[in-house]
């Protein structure tokens, strides 16, 4: 059982999708202060803007509201209109509730109308199920995941404990760039929203935007923190630990969505180090981890670092070639831009393992860079073709 001080948790089957869980809600009683970073893609989701515009709203949340199966994205200002009605009918079974302290996020195919009635129908049911138990709502906000995704820490505070939780769920359409993948970490600790909104988007740049599968942006990627204050207060002197252990979970998360990428056969560790700047080191990442060829040659555990040299070496960047070391796990296969000779037999071994290592060295300044991606493979390929 995964909970939360201060925080109830639902997710039911509405008929969204066929069979499976598709509706789920956080609901904090009390209300819950909170801050969100939401996706940079341009055609983002209804939820996506009502978000934004409860940020400059409200310094507290009562409910969040998530289906899977429709993504409420391209759906125009009905889109919007939808969310006010079905937040307004949870109200109805929620007496407690303020719509105006409330949020439904979305996820699933693009391009299609909420089915209102349908959903509508199943709020009486949402609210009777809500439990102390998170692991229902971890299961309905599932599209293309295999598996759920959750993160626990504690932190003793004067014999008193922080609780944090992390929930999220995401495996395809993922480079978040926020901060498709949804993300809730939930704590008891009675800490303001300032503080929550102040600390964000340093946990978002830690660990969900040092991620990707496919380099595409979601039109509904969303990151939220939610603290419920039923615990105790973190003193200044240990925030500086609570906020590591936020990051700790964001990175748990975003790994165990990496891990789950559509059709993954490779988890791949790549770090870009001693860069001139920030910017060269994150873009020569993307570039590497997002090229077709570097993914499917780890897909076929071909050691073809040619591709990874030839990807980093396509982008404007301080780059110098000849100053450039490659690393494959323990192995070193260039050295100053030249090919170190190396038995073949023993980078194919290497491989074959489902975990990978790289590090690409610039040898010219003190910035790096680490994320974590996946291999293309034919199940990738068949996934997306066929989701619909």
């Amino acid at each position: 059982m995964i909970t939360v001080e201060g925080f109830e948790f639902a997710g039911i089957h509405a008929g969204i999708k066929q069979k499976k869980k598709d509706l789920a809600l956080i609901y904090a009683p009390e209300g819950a202060t909170f801050a969100a970073v939401t996706t940079t893609n341009k055609f983002g989701a209804a939820g996506v803007h009502y978000t934004q515009a409860l940020l400059k709203k409200t310094d507290t949340l009562q409910a969040v509201m998530v289906n899977s199966g429709n993504a409420n994205a391209l759906t125009g200002d009905k889109g919007i209109r939808d969310i006010s009605d079905l937040l307004t009918a949870l109200g109805k079974s929620l007496p407690q509730i303020n719509k105006d302290n409330s949020v439904l996020l979305s996820t699933g195919i693009i391009g299609k109308h909420l089915p209102v009635e349908i959903m509508t129908q199943a709020l009486p049911k949402l609210a009777h199920s809500l439990s102390p138990d998170a692991t229902p709502f971890a299961q309905a906000i599932m599209t293309t995941d295999l598996t759920i995704k959750t993160s626990v820490r504690t932190l003793d505070v004067d014999g008193r404990s922080v609780q944090l939780v992390g929930i999220c769920k995401g495996s395809g359409m993922i480079q978040p760039n926020m901060a498709t993948m949804h993300g809730f970490i939930l704590t008891n600790a009675d800490i303001p929203t300032s503080d929550l909104r102040s600390w964000i988007n340093d946990i978002a740049d830690s660990s969900f935007n040092r991620i990707t599968v496919d380099s595409d942006a979601s039109t509904n990627d969303t990151l939220m923190l939610l603290a419920s204050r039923k615990g105790p207060t973190i003193p200044t002197s240990r925030q500086a630990e609570f906020r590591t252990l936020m990051k700790e979970i964001a990175v748990d998360l975003a790994q165990q969505i990496i891990q789950d990428g559509e059709g993954c056969t490779k988890f791949v560790t790549f770090t870009v180090d001693h860069a001139d700047n920030d910017g060269d080191a994150r873009a020569i990442f993307f570039a590497v981890c997002n090229s077709p060829l570097v993914k499917t040659a780890w897909f076929g555990e071909n050691p073809n670092f040619g591709r990874i040299l030839c990807s980093a070496g396509k982008i404007e960047s301080s780059l110098v070639a000849e100053k450039v070391d490659l690393w494959m796990g323990p192995h070193l296969l260039v050295k100053q831009g030249a090919v170190v000779p190396m038995d073949k037999a023993i980078l194919d071994a290497y491989m074959k393992n489902r975990n990978l290592t790289f590090r690409l060295d610039l040898n010219q300044g003190t910035s790096h860079f680490t994320g974590w991606t996946t291999d293309l493979s034919y199940e990738y390929v068949k996934i997306n073709a066929e989701y619909n």
